[in-house]
């Protein structure tokens, strides 16, 4: 025996938990992953020729190894809702993985709206050829307040705010 116990649910209990979520959300909607629609990105013209990479990349490989190198970084998200996000950091090193074979990697973006645990992977969709770069706001970790008390609590710039994260998060 597994040790799993297996109950049913009513359609009131449903009914409750759906509410409760629901709840959720609109008290805190990053409370649940929220779906970006776009990015805007720097870029960094001579990176991009050491790395031997132009624009447009043909492939999410390419476009990765923009990132990991900084030939790329984002400035900007903008929500499935249109709340857009100024990028005040982001640290492209992976804090975790998730999907299928572990095809996402999550990393660390701080931005005027907090610090979040953002994921990326190769997406395939049915009226375009091809994958592309999906990315979401997986969860938020602190908002701009805390960031802020933490901050100025440690006496922390952003770049050492952001190692001090990532270290919490990976030697878990």
């Amino acid at each position: 025996m597994s040790g799993v116990e297996w109950r049913g649910i009513t359609p009131e209990e449903m009914i409750r938990e759906i509410e409760n979520s629901v709840r959720l959300y609109r008290e805190n909607k990053y409370a649940f992953q929220v779906g970006l629609k776009d990015l805007d990105f720097d870029v960094d013209e001579d990176q991009l020729k050491v790395l031997g990479l132009s624009l447009p990349f043909p492939n999410i490989r390419q476009a990765e190894e923009a990132l990991c190198n900084r030939a790329i970084t984002p400035n900007k998200f903008i929500e499935d809702d249109s709340t857009e996000h100024t990028v005040l950091a982001f640290d492209h090193r992976p804090v975790g993985y998730s999907g299928f074979m572990d095809c996402v990697i999550h990393s660390l973006a701080l931005t005027d709206k907090g610090l979040f645990e953002v994921g990326r992977y190769a997406a395939v969709s049915l009226s375009m050829p091809g994958r592309y770069w999906q990315w979401f706001l997986h969860r938020r970790w602190a908002t701009s307040e805390e960031i802020a008390r933490l901050r100025e609590e440690r006496n922390l710039n952003i770049e050492q705010l952001m190692e001090t994260v990532y270290q919490a998060l990976v030697i878990r």
